[in-house]
């Protein structure tokens, strides 16, 4: 009888582990997904502040030399 309780309560530890490594493997993914996810956020912002510089440095270019705009750039399109 007692043989049988003990492996009972071994079989529910046994099992209550197995569950807690469930638990800390899937949490353990989740924060490799949190990390792959802000380092995409981090390109992202570096693209857009890129693309921001540019877009100032036109403008900037632009009220620099307004009557510019026209100015031959060298690119001939085929037609």
């Amino acid at each position: 009888m007692i043989y049988t309780i003990l492996a009972v309560i071994s079989s529910l530890l046994t099992a209550a582990g197995k569950l807690f490594d469930y638990l800390y493997t899937r949490k353990l993914v989740d924060a490799g997904k949190t990390e792959q996810q802000v380092a995409d956020l981090k390109a992202q912002i570096d693209e857009a502040h890129k693309a921001l510089q540019a877009r100032l440095a036109v403008e900037r270019e632009r009220q620099l030399n307004p009557g510019g705009v026209r100015d031959d750039d060298g690119f001939k399109r085929p037609d």
